[in-house]
């Protein structure tokens, strides 16, 4: 029974759902139907060098997120379901709440999962792996994962150990694709873009027992083709393409964990210019059975474009946590430089502190 709890939970995770989704609170389950709900509330002090408050001001922040979940048993062979959860953020000029996940789809009881709406595409399962950190960290993985596209129908096999995912991505405009999360890479290179087409798949197996810990392997593929007719939104793209390897061994909530991360990407332009993106992330840490944990690891991301013009940037993320219980934590966590080039190649006219110079946060949450 807890082996068949455990494995729902991961694959309602990787469908979409963030982690708050698989501890959401049921309010109600009456014949085969259920509705849950789930969310967090944080505030977090970020130093200066983040620049969220004017230049080089220190700033206290608050933030929220709330989401729904439903489930209803259509025969014994399908369950449908449907998800959706939304961000409110101080740090946002806008009002109102923000889409984050929407979705729709069929759990076909141990056979798969079949979702349809936004969330991020299939290359996330082999990213996820170092994606455990709050701010301070994400220098590769971090221009991708934020990527939560609309428009995406995807399969997804999580059984016996063996993880399989099949996703296809429908037109959109204006939609997120690649981040420039560290710096301004000048007028060419934009957070959004229009979409024709494309697809993601991933694949990957896990033992259970290696030392008596699991040992995870992964990876995930990614490939866009952008709007060309006269319609477009945004600045024209050829294609996108983008790959990523995962491997992890341990466990992140309870002893020793450590895991790698290898991305390459590479965003094609109508006019003939390139972006390419290609680094690694490591990381290591350990949780105590006091509710204190401790990670850290190492992160290197090389840009490059048409111009063979190269950018580097290598930072060190430091994060400890105290969980209080299962609904409160506490953090500390920092960034720091470990070789990043100072200036950009790309022509940026506000190269960012957070690639070159330390920076640190102090936040609390609460979950439900």
């Amino acid at each position: 029974m807890g082996r068949t709890v455990l494995k729902h939970s991961l694959l309602a995770l990787i469908t979409g759902t963030v982690c708050l989704s698989v501890e959401a609170a049921t309010v109600y389950n009456s014949h085969g139907a259920s509705l849950g709900i789930n969310g967090r509330v944080q505030s977090v002090f970020y130093s200066n060098n983040y620049n969220l408050a004017g230049d080089h001001d220190s700033s206290l922040h608050n933030s929220s997120r709330f989401g729904l979940r439903g489930k209803v048993r259509v025969n014994k062979w399908i369950s449908a379901f449907a998800f959706a959860q939304w961000d409110m953020n101080s740090r946002d000029n806008s009002s109102g709440p923000k889409a984050r996940e929407q979705y729709v789809g069929a759990d076909f009881n141990g056979v798969g999962v079949l979702s349809a709406g936004k969330f991020r595409d299939a290359s996330y399962y082999a990213e996820s792996v170092t994606d455990n950190y709050e701010q301070a960290s994400g220098t590769v993985q971090g221009h991708f994962n934020h990527s939560r596209r609309p428009g995406q129908i995807m399969y997804t096999y999580d059984n016996y150990g063996f993880h399989g995912q099949l996703g296809i991505q429908t037109a959109q405009e204006h939609v997120a694709v690649l981040k420039n999360k560290f710096h301004n890479l000048g007028g060419r290179y934009k957070d959004s873009w229009d979409i024709d087409s494309g697809f993601s798949t991933a694949l990957g197996y896990t033992f259970d027992d290696v030392r008596s810990v699991p040992l995870s392997v992964r990876s995930g593929y990614s490939y866009l083709k952008g709007q060309t007719g006269s319609d477009i939104y945004k600045r024209a793209f050829t294609n996108f393409k983008h790959l990523a390897l995962g491997l992890s061994w341990g466990n992140l909530n309870s002893g020793f964990y450590t895991a790698a991360l290898f991305e390459y990407s590479r965003i094609n332009f109508k006019a003939g210019d390139y972006l390419k993106i290609k680094g690694f992330e490591i990381s290591c840490g350990y949780a105590f059975n006091s509710g204190i944990s401790v990670l850290t690891g190492f992160e290197s991301v090389r840009f490059e474009d048409e111009n063979a013009e190269t950018n580097t940037i290598r930072r060190i993320p430091l994060l400890v946590k105290y969980k209080l219980n299962p609904n409160f934590s506490i953090w500390s966590e920092a960034g720091f430089n470990a070789g990043s080039d100072h200036e950009s190649a790309f022509g940026a006219t506000n190269y960012s502190k957070r690639s070159d110079r330390s920076v640190f946060s102090v936040g609390a949450r609460y979950t439900f």
